[in-house]
């Protein structure tokens, strides 16, 4: 669903591992689904020894993965407000990171 058919719409936007995150062994632990988030977290069992990966999942109107271009992001996100902005109409825009 684009921006402009929805009142309030929260787009996610993944940004790629960094390379000394991989150099020191760290993994990617978000996977994106659009318009889901999984987010991998590593646990251990009360046994202390035992690991396990709890999947904690969250949707949002849309989200994009790291191999998605920002370009894409805006065709989708603010490309269909434009006319809103222009028209005297009024958003808000916040991004973070």
């Amino acid at each position: 669903m684009t921006a402009d058919q929805l009142k309030i719409c929260v787009c996610i936007k993944k940004r790629p591992i960094f390379a000394r995150e991989l150099e020191n062994g760290e993994i990617d632990s978000v996977s994106f689904s659009n318009p889901r988030v999984i987010v991998h977290e590593n646990k251990f069992k009360v046994d202390g020894i035992t690991k396990y990966i709890e999947n904690q999942e969250f949707e949002f109107d849309n989200t994009f993965n790291d191999n998605e271009s920002n370009e894409q992001f805006y065709d989708v996100s603010v490309r269909p407000i434009l006319d809103l902005v222009f028209n005297t109409g009024t958003i808000t825009i916040f991004a973070y990171g």
